[in-house]
């Protein structure tokens, strides 16, 4: 099913509806709605996956008129009655919040382009430094390739989750993954010389379709990448796309050290140890030294400065020195996707939502296939009170990445609990493997919506660590756009705490 948000026809299930003249039909056959019915359907229509509360029903239904609910509910009874059998799966009443259309837009990323799986290159050593570099060479590979439409490129958990042994197995592997082709190679280094070599694989039949061997001296890795990319394309499709090749053929920063050093600070950032953020803050800071000018690293600075500080709960101040190293970091490099994915992570949380939206439909225009940036689409579907669009981004990304990070499920449980799915939002945190103080919070609330009150209360009382005010963080942690999805959360909150409502 599918919808648009405006006054054109749109689809309801089996039904069409056109919200500027309210004229539901089914088969060509117009189908009977009272006027009132009318206008109710066509701001749920104009407002589909989001929770309208009452007020705003009635506000738009009788704008000058007092009556009480009985009136609204008469017309929700009469449209369900016009849709059958497919009413409640479309017009959900979602529990002391409103009504919601369960109509979502599905993210225009639909593709028959040939999947592409990059393995983690080879490079004979235990020096994390150098895994660092040589992850780090092989994902610019997997962000070279992401910015041609003309494939689809798993993400790098998928694909760097596989080892050395199972990869050989590459009709089995290629079916596991949903991978076409997979890309694998080794890299040798002897000072400042780079010794790289790759190979593209048909997943069905095992057979290898290209190899070859590079040698770079310093920065010229930057072209070897580029051609390893514009190779591999050039060997799956027929035509390369002149607008990708573009996007991808500037140089990132004219230092190999300071390359390394962002290299090693992205690693750290995606470490867990309490210490491997301050080391990504520091890394990246060493970056800008060597390079004032290079653009991902002032990027990835104010990333870790607002995972540092807290993420929404950072200060004004972080989040504003933070906002200046993004900017800064887009005006650098406004063709590197995530420049502009991480400036909209910091824009969000600061609360500018349409600034925010803007930036990550830019990064998926650089790199549509980039399954964190789809994900952080839905989160932020979510949090602009779209939870339903949010799902559908969401579970693209999951498809996109089988094998994706843990903040995949926490993602996914926000927009649950925001359309009443509290059951499947619990589920969704229970997959993470440690469950901080926010995702016992949410937990409770998820249960206390349930009406499992002693399970809600654990969760909270696990939540009590020094300095953490569960109320707090649900109020001003979760930067929801609008009040409504902000109460719902502080609902379950002070229902687990047993606090009157």
């Amino acid at each position: 099913m599918a919808t648009e948000a405006s006054a054109q026809a749109c689809r309801l299930g089996k039904f069409s509806f056109d919200p500027s003249s309210g004229a539901l039909s089914y088969d060509r056959e117009i189908i009977f709605l009272r006027p009132k019915a009318q206008v109710l359907l066509s701001h749920l229509v104009r407002n589909a996956g989001r929770v309208v509360s009452k007020s705003e029903l009635l506000d738009a239904v009788w704008p000058e008129v007092t009556v009480t609910e009985d009136s609204l509910t008469q017309c929700v009874r009469e449209i369900r009655k016009a849709l059958g059998n497919e009413a409640q799966a479309l017009v959900r009443t979602v529990s002391r919040r409103g009504y919601m259309l369960a109509v979502a837009r599905e993210p225009d990323l639909t593709t028959d382009a040939p999947a592409v799986a990059v393995l983690r290159f080879q490079h004979g050593t235990d020096d994390p430094t150098e895994t660092a570099i040589s992850d780090g060479i092989a994902e610019d590979i997997l962000n070279g390739l992401g910015r041609f439409r003309a494939v689809t490129v798993l993400a790098r958990s998928t694909s760097f989750a596989v080892s050395g042994e199972a990869a050989q197995e590459w009709r089995t592997l290629g079916e596991k993954l949903g991978a076409d082709y997979f890309v694998d190679g080794d890299i040798k280094r002897l000072g400042g010389t780079f010794d790289v070599g790759v190979r593209l694989t048909e997943a069905s039949r095992g057979v290898q379709l290209w190899s070859d061997r590079y040698l770079a001296q310093d920065t010229e890795i930057f072209s070897v990448q580029n051609e390893i990319a514009r190779r591999i394309v050039s060997r799956l499709v027929s035509r390369l796309e002149d607008a990708g090749l573009q996007r991808m053929s500037s140089k990132p920063t004219d230092s190999l050290a300071a390359y390394e050093l962002v290299l090693r600070g992205i690693a750290a950032l995606r470490g867990y140890r309490p210490q491997d953020n301050e080391d990504a803050r520091q890394l990246f800071e060493a970056a800008i030294e060597k390079d004032p000018h290079y653009g991902v690293a002032q990027s990835y600075l104010a990333l870790s400065q607002v995972i540092i500080g807290g993420y929404a709960m950072a200060s004004t101040k972080v989040l504003a020195g933070a906002l200046d190293l993004a900017l800064k970091g887009v005006t650098l490099a406004p063709e590197d996707p995530r420049c502009h994915r991480i400036l909209a992570i910091v824009r969000l949380y600061l609360r500018q939502h349409d600034a925010a939206e803007q930036h990550v439909r830019r990064s998926l225009d650089l790199n549509p296939h980039d399954a964190d940036t789809v994900c952080q689409m839905g989160y932020l579907m979510t949090m602009r009170g779209r939870p339903l669009d949010g799902l559908a981004w969401i579970d693209r990304a999951f498809r996109l990445n089988p094998i994706h990070p843990d903040w995949y499920h926490y993602d996914r449980s926000v927009a649950l609990y925001s359309i009443g799915e509290y059951r499947s939002a619990a589920t969704e945190l229970e997959r993470l493997p440690l469950l901080g103080p926010g995702a016992r919070v949410r937990l409770a609330a998820c249960y206390a919506q349930m009406g499992e009150l002693q399970i809600a209360k654990q969760h909270l009382g696990a939540a009590a660590v020094a300095g953490f005010s569960p109320l707090d963080y649900v109020k001003n942690g979760i930067v929801f756009e609008h009040a409504a999805d902000i109460e719902h959360l502080v609902e379950g909150v002070r229902k687990a705490s047993g606090q009157a409502e």
